[in-house]
């Protein structure tokens, strides 16, 4: 295993995690419900959790850089 091995432990990866395990929740609670809104509410907070992922990566706050 390399030094730099972080295994996704990044606030930017348990951003992303947890709004999906919380939209994918809401969605299944939703499909059993037969409640179409909710059910794309939760679709939308899995997209939310992707775009705050993605921004946080990119603002620093995904991979560390291995060291030398």
């Amino acid at each position: 295993m390399s030094q730099g091995a972080h295994h996704g432990n990044t606030p930017a990866a348990w951003t992303l995690t947890i709004l999906a395990l919380v939209g994918s929740t809401v969605a299944g609670v939703a499909l059993i419900a037969a409640s179409p809104v909710v059910f794309w509410a939760g679709i939308a907070i899995i997209v939310v959790g992707a775009v705050a992922g993605g921004a946080m990566r990119m603002a620093g706050m995904g991979t560390v850089p291995a060291r030398r």
